[in-house]
């Protein structure tokens, strides 16, 4: 079972898209499970699973309240399933959360599925701490409006630390890519110079545009490859789907 993260302490770079989208992608051929561990529950609605209407979700696997089989959900897109977000995860943050538990309960579906998309919440609090302690990839949107090298940093540093605590010794950074991506713009350019220096091994060729096919796709509830598969939106994504299983 192959797994990944879609990882950015910054918010608004497009982690919930991306996760979205590529799990759907890859949903067409394989066995997906979409891990939804941002407390706005914005995956789950994007594939049109809202927490409200499901009864557990990831934070009662979290706190074992109940299996992570019964929480599961299928998501009606190909092979695509969900293990819904929901409000309470916000509380485990704050809480001493094993930075093993969602390791361990992936490890109870790992023949069940092929793949294990997550979407992380904006921070490298507990909640994605016990993603990346529990993954093989991380995969960093970027959008270049909100561009932090900082941010990346501490984020590619997180990572270090985790294989040297062997917390996840198998942890690996596959690459960053760009996120309503503009690349005629001076600032897109100027930013991508920077990149290229500091992570030129790590920058995918694949980006996504600006698309507003795809905005309106996660408002229905609905990932791009179903709602419009004509849309740029859709090329884009499908080229990043492709890029990444090659670098895996």
């Amino acid at each position: 079972m192959k797994s990944i993260a879609l990882t950015n302490q910054k918010g608004g770079v497009g982690k919930t898209t991306a996760s979205i989208n590529l799990a759907s992608l890859w949903g067409g051929k394989s066995r997906v499970l979409l891990v939804d561990m941002d407390p706005q529950g914005n995956s789950s609605s994007g594939v049109g699973v809202f927490p409200k209407e499901v009864q557990w979700t990831a934070a009662d696997v979290l706190e074992e309240k109940c299996s992570i089989q019964e929480a599961i959900k299928k998501a009606g897109f190909g092979q695509l399933s969900i293990l819904p977000a929901h409000v309470g995860l916000a509380g485990l943050e704050a809480d001493s959360l094993p930075i093993d538990s969602l390791k361990k309960q992936l490890a109870r579906v790992q023949n069940d599925f092929d793949f294990v998309v997550v979407d992380c919440p904006p921070s490298l609090g507990r909640l994605t701490l016990n993603v990346l302690a529990a993954v093989e990839r991380v995969l960093v949107p970027i959008k270049a409006g909100q561009f932090s090298i900082t941010g990346l940093e501490q984020l590619f540093l997180t990572v270090v630390r985790l294989r040297l605590r062997e917390v996840n010794p198998d942890l690996g950074v596959l690459g960053l890519f760009y996120n309503e991506a503009q690349p005629h713009t001076k600032l897109h350019q100027m930013i991508d110079r920077v990149l290229r220096e500091a992570y030129s091994s790590l920058l995918l060729e694949a980006y996504i545009p600006r698309n507003v096919h795809l905005g309106e796709a996660q408002v229905v509830g609905e990932p791009i490859n179903f709602f419009d598969p004509a849309a740029r939106g859709y090329k884009a994504y499908l080229q990043l789907a492709e890029e990444v299983l090659q670098k895996w």
